[in-house]
């Protein structure tokens, strides 16, 4: 087991080296530890180092623990997953079609209120519950429940109110009731902005190995959809302690497959295949994954609080390692300088879709630079590894490919998504 701590630990101390990690990792089969640091600093100005027992924001990793918050409802006999929304929040349009099926699968056609255009200039702005829902309820639906399935952050809010209204209870205050203290999850909770969260991370992007802060992102505007924090030791005790929480048919109905989008399955806010439960999430200053890998009872989580961290990369990593497979070291990547003329080629407006949501990317030349802004993301740099190449910092590490069709191919965080011009 000290060889695998020594190249587990080489392989996160190589991209922190490379200013691609700042975090804290853990490997465990069942529970057993097999490795778990803290790289980099929660606090840069103050030199506060990462640690295991570091609190991060995980952002869409929330779901899941919504998802379960909803399951326990279900199995007190509050609520049942195909009954119509209308029941519990009567008044919401279309809730006589919408189930809490819909909203766990994100297949209720609800647009995401995240993705809109104008969400970055709004989001450090403290928001109640109700003007997030006033924010998207009377947009047009994208398809009819159950159509499809599109990404949507604004369905979890709805699931969030479900969960306050059955329970008498703040959504925080729930969670923490009813999972959190259940499993010594003493680290994990739902920070409102009235207190000061001892052991939390601040939020950071990396620019060529330097850090800076980002933007400030009012934890309100997550809310049931992203507003969680943990560490990587409470999310091993989130794992080993599910069959506690959750009874076998509310686990089978947790990890689906439910739905399946742009080649990926998923279950009940999480991503799912026969050998991998994925539930990950991205937001201002954070990125996160946790797997768990059923056939080698392997649990895998990294929490980085720099926003453009290879957290993905480092994951598969160490599962490789774990399983006695392949894997890469990382390398640095090499910028080359580009006429700015060429940069005139792929400015536009382009449209993506990941897990049946579809995005808009913006492409624009300001002076000698190629920026990017894809709605509900922080502006950005395009740095070029070639004429047509580039590498940009958004929820983990891009690279894109500029075709001379219109047509951008990006390696998001590991996963392929085609971007299309629609000028």
């Amino acid at each position: 087991m000290v060889i695998l701590r020594r190249r587990m630990n080489a392989l996160v101390s190589a991209y922190t080296a490379l200013g691609r990690f700042s975090g804290a990792a853990l490997v465990a089969r069942g529970d057993r530890l097999l490795f778990t640091k803290g790289y980099g600093h929660a606090n840069y100005e103050h030199a506060v180092p990462n640690s295991p027992g570091t609190a991060f924001r995980i952002g869409s990793q929330t779901k899941t623990f919504t998802a379960i918050a909803i399951l326990r409802l279900q199995e007190q006999g509050r609520l049942q997953v195909g009954d119509l929304i209308a029941r519990y929040l009567p008044g919401y349009p279309r809730g006589d079609r919408i189930t809490v099926h819909h909203l766990l699968t994100n297949t209720s056609g609800i647009p995401d209120y995240v993705t809109t255009e104008g969400f970055t200039r709004v989001m450090g702005t403290r928001r109640t519950r109700r003007e997030l829902i006033d924010d998207f309820r009377d947009r047009p639906p994208l398809f009819e429940p159950g159509e499809r399935m599109s990404y949507s952050n604004s369905g979890w809010v709805l699931l969030g109110e479900v969960i306050e209204r059955l329970s008498g209870l703040t959504y925080g205050e729930y969670v923490r009731q009813h999972i959190f203290v259940p499993l010594a999850m003493e680290s994990s909770g739902l920070d409102d902005g009235g207190r000061i969260v001892k052991g939390h991370a601040g939020g950071y992007m990396s620019v060529d190995g330097l850090i800076t802060p980002t933007p400030h992102l009012d934890n309100s505007n997550q809310d049931a959809a992203g507003a969680l924090h943990s560490t990587v030791l409470d999310l091993h005790r989130w794992n080993r302690g599910l069959p506690r929480l959750l009874r076998p048919d509310s686990l089978a109905q947790l990890v689906g497959p439910h739905v399946e989008a742009d080649r990926t399955a998923y279950g009940y806010g999480c991503a799912v295949s026969p050998d991998r439960v994925e539930s990950s999430g991205g937001t201002i200053g954070f990125v996160s994954v946790s797997a768990h890998y059923p056939r080698d009872d392997l649990f895998v989580s990294v929490l980085s609080n720099v926003e453009n961290a290879a957290f993905s990369e480092i994951e598969q990593g160490l599962a490789a390692i774990a399983r006695g497979e392949t894997y890469e070291r990382p390398s640095r990547r090499v910028f080359v300088t580009v006429d700015p003329a060429v940069f005139d080629r792929y400015v536009g407006r382009y449209t993506m879709r990941f897990a049946g949501r579809t995005s808009t990317m913006e492409v624009a030349r300001e002076g000698d630079r190629l920026m990017v802004e894809v709605h509900g993301l922080t502006r950005t740099e395009l740095r070029p590894l070639s004429e047509s190449r580039y590498f940009a910092r958004m929820k983990g590490e891009v690279e894109l490919d500029f075709a001379t069709d219109g047509e951008v191919a990006l390696n998001w965080a590991g996963r392929h998504v085609i971007a299309r011009s629609a000028d």
